[in-house]
């Protein structure tokens, strides 16, 4: 009887041994911490991309500033040559010579009356 015991007391230990404890391991960061972390990285990526969006409209602005300013220099420098053409082409001695030339006016100084103001 005393194998039977020993078996009996044997097999009674290995089932103890054999038997675990199962332990809920418990993870460090809770679901509050979770979705507070998700929301701040979407909310970090939306700002980040309101921000190129942002950058991207002031560089396409910038640039049509630009065109805009060298459209305006051209066209000052356009309308500094008809300036220049309005006084040539306005000038008294000019204005004389194709009234008595082309035209065949005359100049009679008797007729002529000086105004001034």
């Amino acid at each position: 009887m005393s194998m039977v015991a020993r078996q009996i007391q044997h097999q009674q230990q290995t089932e103890v041994k054999t038997k675990k404890v199962v332990r809920r391991h418990r993870s460090r960061i809770t679901l509050g911490e979770k979705i507070i972390g998700l929301t701040m990285t979407v909310v970090a990526f939306a700002m980040i991309g309101l921000m190129l969006h942002n950058y991207a409209s002031i560089y396409t602005l910038n640039k049509d500033v630009h065109q805009l300013q060298g459209t305006i220099s051209q066209q000052s420098q356009v309308n500094e040559g008809l300036s220049l053409q309005v006084v040539e082409l306005s000038a008294p001695d000019r204005i004389l010579d194709i009234a008595t030339g082309e035209l065949g006016m005359s100049l009679d100084d008797n007729k002529v009356k000086v105004v001034q103001n």
